[in-house]
């Protein structure tokens, strides 16, 4: 303590010596002015006024105070013995010196200081006895910036900060250069003769190790596409659920506009044709689900359980079909138990009919597993069904002229030896009432032997023979040479039109072009996309295209833009969606020249 007290001491004797310095200037100031520029002296003296803290805490009291070195106390012992002040400042310790007079000499930009100024003594307290330093508690030292609690996100304001954004996405994604003289410079690029990649989407967080199993585009708003996702391999985190349906935006590149899940692997997706912010799906437990986009990523609606209510699907849901028109429409959706159900979107929890497809002449099993179904527009009380043995019924909804409803036993289309994988209907009737009925008649049918086939539907019934219609030729035959056809049956076998063998492997999809009435796409396993232009080539693709990392490519899709569509959608099995586009010369609607050629054509083929 007593070194500490001689510390001080000196220290403030340092500082009236340097009062009484700065008042001998001041005074020689007042009686002769000089322009000379302001010595350290007073630099020191302003700091020191202007710098003052105004309550320094106390510093912590040592446990014992240090002995003083011998440099230190040769330098107290030469250094004067200050002059007391006051009796009230000996009693409380401290001698606050008095405020500097203002100044109006300017200080420069930099300082130098001393090493006897650099401490502030002043208001410094007399540190308290060691022992009572013990018995006080230690304060801790309070933190600059304490942490302010968390306020929860508001819903509003998440929609809010995603529509935005969105919106500055797509105006950052507009190709508009604000260089360019667009008055003098034309517009129009030049089109590439052959189809184009334009974009590939994939979010490596959200659709890692997934899988597109369908692809769909939006009506109402061009830009968007839909596709459904099934399950993870390995379920990282617990906000990944089993399936997903992506609405992505083409003017939007790394993330999807719009996120659905669902509680089991989506098989197959539909964008409402008539609502421009509905989407269907189904999925693998059986499902039929409904997603708004106006709300959340849940579903709005959702079909019963087949073992909670009878009458609904209790198989994977691989086909739906909106059909009808925008004030009178209902779902179709069949799965893989046989069974076919019409749906009224307005109400999922009952279907309005249930259709089962039984086939009683079926050597082995009467349950037809269905695939993919199609109904023509002009025709919605007939439809087609395609099986997993690589057969194609006629059905009927409704019972009308002695046929009841359900499978028609009467035709069966025999031409693949496996799965198909897609049948559709010709789409062209719907934009022009002058087609022909043997063009609007038209279905294609996608199978895994590598093949598609055009088929036309039989408007009389053939000659009867005994016959049993499997997927494999060697079993199709008579009762004479095959035992298993053991049921005499009068079926009146169709052969397709044509068959198309281009596929390097399996044919997943087959998709009609919605505006030209000769262009249809397919899709195999092997990651090639082919498009063909009947009129053009009957058999070679006009345009074909290979995904990048030559995976498979599952499902396939045409915009449904008007007049002429001219995008291509293509899911991968890797879960990358891609974009292609197609030159418009290549798809560019002549209207009664293409249906002219076509009826020459199919004139050709039936010859």
């Amino acid at each position: 303590m007593a070194g500490r007290r001689a510390e001080i001491e000196a220290k403030r004797a340092k500082l009236a010596e340097l009062r009484r310095a700065r008042e001998e200037r001041e005074e020689k100031a007042r009686q002769r002015p000089s322009t000379a520029p302001p010595s350290v002296d007073e630099l020191v003296a302003s700091l020191l006024a202007s710098s003052r803290p105004e309550a320094p805490p106390p510093p912590p009291a040592p446990a014992a105070a240090p002995a003083p070195a011998p440099a230190a106390a040769a330098a107290r012992a030469s250094s004067p013995t200050p002059a007391p002040a006051s009796p009230r400042a000996d009693e409380r310790g401290d001698a606050p010196p008095p405020r500097a007079p203002a100044r109006d000499t300017p200080i420069p930009e930099r300082l130098l200081y001393t090493k006897q100024v650099q401490t502030d003594p002043v208001d410094e307290p007399i540190p308290a006895p060691a022992a009572a330093a013990a018995e006080a508690p230690v304060a801790t030292a309070p933190t600059a910036v304490e942490a302010r609690p968390r306020q929860p996100v508001q819903p509003d304001f998440v929609d809010f900060v995603h529509a935005k954004t969105m919106v500055m996405e797509r105006m950052l994604d507009e190709p508009y250069n604000v260089l360019t003289d667009y008055t003098r410079v034309p517009t129009d690029a030049p089109e590439s003769p052959s189809m184009q990649l334009v974009r590939t989407f994939f979010d490596d967080t959200l659709l890692a190790t997934r899988a597109v199993t369908d692809v769909d585009w939006s009506t109402h708003h061009p830009e968007l596409v839909v596709a459904s996702y099934n399950r993870k391999r390995v379920l990282r985190h617990e906000d990944d659920h089993d399936g997903l349906v992506a609405v992505w935006n083409l003017h939007v590149r790394d993330r999807p506009e719009m996120v659905f899940t669902a509680p089991t692997d989506v098989v197959s997706v539909l964008a409402s044709p008539f609502h421009p912010h509905l989407f269907v799906g189904g999925t693998f437990g059986g499902q039929v689900l409904l997603w708004d986009a106006r709300q959340r990523g849940l579903p709005v609606q959702r079909t019963p359980w087949a073992f909670s209510s009878g009458g609904t699907h209790g198989a994977p849901v691989y086909a739906l079909r909106i059909a009808g028109s925008a004030h009178a429409h209902h779902l179709w959706s069949a799965s893989t138990d046989g069974l076919v159900c019409t749906w009224s979107l307005d109400m999922l929890a009952r279907p309005q009919e249930t259709i089962p497809l039984t086939n009683p002449m079926h050597p082995r099993s009467a349950r037809m597993h269905v695939t993919s179904i199609d109904a023509a527009s002009h025709d919605p009380s007939r439809f087609f069904v395609a099986t997993d043995e690589g057969n194609v019924f006629d059905a009927q909804r409704v019972d009308r002229a002695g046929l009841q409803a359900g499978l028609d036993t009467a035709h069966v289309y025999v031409g693949h030896t496996a799965p198909v994988t897609r049948i559709e209907t010709h789409p062209t009737h719907m934009l022009d009432e002058r087609l022909p009925a043997s063009i609007a008649d038209l279905f294609l049918t996608a199978s895994m032997d590598a093949t598609t086939a055009l088929w036309q539907p039989a408007s009389t019934p053939a000659e009867p023979r005994v016959f049993y219609p499997h997927a494999h030729p060697r079993i199709a035959t008579n009762t004479r040479t095959n035992p298993l056809a053991f049921r005499h049956a009068a079926w009146a076998p169709i052969t397709p039109l044509a068959r198309f063998e281009h596929a390097h492997d399996y044919v997943m999809d087959a998709r009609w072009h919605p505006q030209h009435p000769a262009v249809f796409c397919q899709a195999d396993a092997g990651g090639h996309v082919d498009v063909f232009h009947l009129t053009q080539h009957t058999e070679r693709p006009v345009h074909s295209a290979r995904v990048p990392g030559d995976r498979g490519v599952h499902r396939v899709a045409w915009e449904r833009r008007r007049p002429t569509a001219t995008r291509l959608a293509a899911g991968g099995m890797d879960g990358r969606l891609h974009v292609y586009q197609l030159p418009e010369a290549a798809v560019h609607v002549r209207g009664d020249a293409d249906v002219a050629e076509m009826e020459r054509l199919l004139s050709r083929w039936h010859a």
